[in-house]
């Protein structure tokens, strides 16, 4: 396999994600860490990649990326020491998916047990991004 110009930028992205997601936390009943995930078919486009997703899942829903961060984003308490200054952290997270993906969009999968995914499309052709869990009751 020759080497691409997007596939050092792969890993560029990956390690940005990584710092940017190290000990991150997304609050609910569980507050859950944030990981990453990549999902490779080339097949997948955002809408089909959502249904795979969501393929055994009661309830799924395709929203726009905005709405991952918004209950953080619009709780004061979140970008407070108290909080764990977890408004900037978000804001840095979201620069970071922002900078290295395009067609970004945020999944939830399951009702109350709930399943998080931010996801983008890398140049490489992966889909990209963050999940995490939470619960809802």
């Amino acid at each position: 396999m020759e080497l691409q110009p997007h596939h050092s930028d792969f890993v560029a992205c990956l390690t940005a994600l990584e710092e940017a997601i190290a000990g991150l936390w997304y609050p609910s009943e569980t507050d859950a860490p944030l990981a990453i995930a990549i999902y490779a078919d080339p097949n997948f486009d955002a809408t089909s990649l959502g249904h795979q997703l969501g393929v055994k899942a009661d309830t799924f829903e395709q929203r726009p990326a905005d709405d991952f961060f918004r209950r953080i984003f619009d709780n004061f308490y979140w970008s407070t020491p108290q909080g764990g200054n977890l408004t900037q952290r978000y804001k840095r997270l979201q620069e970071v998916l922002q900078a290295h993906l395009q067609d970004l969009n945020f999944y939830r999968v399951g009702a109350v047990d709930v399943n998080l995914y931010l996801l983008g499309r890398h140049p490489s052709g992966c889909y990209v991004g963050v999940y995490t869990h939470m619960i809802e009751t």
